[in-house]
C-alpha cells in the first residue's frame, strides 16, 4: 500500500491539486487530500462545517488522536450514517486496544 505524506499546507492547497502545483510545487501529493489535520478542536470543527456544507463527501470526525484512550466527538449536526462511522471507528480502536 502506497501512503502519500506532505507537511504543513494551507487546506485549500491540500485539497486543490492545481493549486499545490503552483503553490507547492515540490509536494509528493497527487489529487486532493482526503485527511485534514487541524492545530485545535476549534479549527476542526470550523472545517468540518465548512466542507460539509460545500461538499456531497462523506465526513468522519472530528477526531481526537494523542489520548491514551480512544475519545469521539459526535457534532450536533451529526447524520445516522456518521454515528454509524464513529461507532466501527470506536469499536475498531478497542479492539486494536485489546
Amino acid at each position: 500500500m502506497d501512503l502519500e505524506i506532505d507537511g504543513e499546507m494551507h487546506a485549500d492547497a491540500a485539497l486543490s491539486d492545481v493549486l499545490r502545483g503552483r503553490v507547492v510545487s515540490q509536494s509528493p501529493l497527487t489529487g486532493s487530500a482526503n485527511l485534514l489535520v487541524m492545530p485545535s478542536l476549534d479549527a476542526a470543527n470550523i472545517a468540518l462545517t465548512l466542507l460539509s456544507a460545500a461538499t456531497e463527501a462523506l465526513l468522519v470526525g472530528p477526531l481526537l488522536l494523542g489520548v491514551s484512550k480512544p475519545v469521539h466527538v459526535m457534532v450536533p449536526s451529526v447524520t445516522a450514517r456518521g454515528i454509524v462511522n464513529m461507532t466501527a471507528l470506536a469499536v475498531a480502536q478497542a479492539a486494536a486496544q485489546n
